[in-house]
């Protein structure tokens, strides 16, 4: 393995701040850099989402969203608005929520004007719907549906305003479907006598059905497609023990590129701008104040000290000549929750 270049801050991370108390999570980036989405949980009723304009860097005040009903008494706590994914080519967010005792739905929302709305109705989509994400050339989303029983993964073309089935329905429960950058394959996890593992489909061929990418001991899950290869977190050494492995799209020999990685709590892998390398935070308590960039041909690692701990949830935009991370992380000391910063990494990957 080759020797890691470490980067240690030459200035202190901006910090995303909000009312309450509650974990920051998930943050995703706008593909200009200008708007940052995020999660806050409080362990307790509910899952809140934000979204804060981001200025050279620099994050403003966040808004908190509410979805259609939640002002009302009934459903004051036990909210839950979560997923966040932006449009590859628009400031346009879609994400899933829910109020109190609803079912789960997809919304979408204007970053200059965060009042959301249903994404899809009941006719187009029934039943409880998660897991959105987004094509790369704009035109698709692909989520999941309760509506059969099980998980299965669906099609949303913005073209013809049509949803389908992204193949037939199985048993199995589908989770975590994402589109390869062609946009024309979507990788996805399959839950399956209790364990979980990796496929790849091409919902516009002819019949397509899905080819098993990687499988193993415990379970592989929440999959990002590469040029070539998909990324994916496996337990395969036990729950206490969460790795990245790196598999060819169709299925082949797996490679582990990170062990002992802090598992975020909804994300897939983070990948650089670039494709070619994964980002990642560790749950080692001697390198959890780190986020590390690993190539994905195995060419070298980076590490970016942030002097913070357990820093995890990692996020990477590039936009003209500047690059930015947000990532969740613990203040050495003073705080029992998770909060959120941004900080200018140019030149760093």
């Amino acid at each position: 393995m080759s020797a890691l270049l470490a980067f240690v801050l030459s200035a202190s991370a901006a910090e995303v701040g909000w009312v309450g108390g509650g974990h920051g999570s998930n943050p995703q980036w706008s593909a200009d850099a200008n708007w940052l989405a995020f999660e806050v949980n409080n362990n307790s009723d509910k899952v809140d989402l934000y979204v804060v304009r981001v200025t050279a860097g620099a994050p403003g005040a966040p808004t908190k969203v509410t979805i259609p009903g939640s002002s009302s008494s009934f459903s004051a706590g036990g909210s839950f608005a979560a997923a966040p994914v932006w449009h590859p080519k628009q400031s346009i967010l879609v994400f899933s929520g829910a109020n109190a005792g609803g079912t789960m739905r997809l919304y979408f929302l204007s970053a200059s004007n965060p009042a959301p709305a249903e994404y899809l109705n009941g006719s187009q989509a029934p039943g409880s719907l998660a897991w959105p994400s987004i094509s790369p050339d704009g035109n698709m989303v692909t989520f999941v549906t309760s509506a059969s029983g099980a998980g299965d993964v669906m099609l949303f073309s913005q073209q013809t305003n049509k949803v389908t089935p992204a193949f037939p329905s199985t048993k199995e429960s589908e989770n975590a479907p994402t589109f390869a950058p062609d946009s024309k394959r979507v990788v996805f996890s399959r839950k399956n006598y209790g364990t979980e593992d990796i496929f790849t489909v091409a919902p516009g061929e002819t019949a397509a059905s899905p080819v098993k990418g990687a499988t193993g001991n415990g379970d592989q899950t929440r999959p990002r497609a590469a040029a070539s290869s998909t990324v994916y977190f496996t337990a395969e050494r036990g729950e206490d023990h969460w790795d990245i492995g790196v598999v060819p799209l169709l299925g082949g020999d797996r490679r582990i590129v990170a062990k002992d990685v802090r598992l975020p709590i909804r994300a897939t892998p983070t990948l650089t701008p670039d494709g070619g390398a994964v980002v990642y935070g560790s749950s080692e308590p001697a390198k959890d104040g780190s986020v590390y960039i690993t190539r994905l041909d195995g060419s070298g690692t980076s590490e970016i000290k942030t002097g913070m701990a357990a820093v995890g949830e990692p996020a990477v935009v590039t936009a003209g000549a500047k690059t930015f991370l947000a990532f969740t992380a613990l203040p050495s000391s003073g705080s029992d929750w998770r909060q959120l910063h941004v900080l200018d990494v140019t030149g760093k990957f």
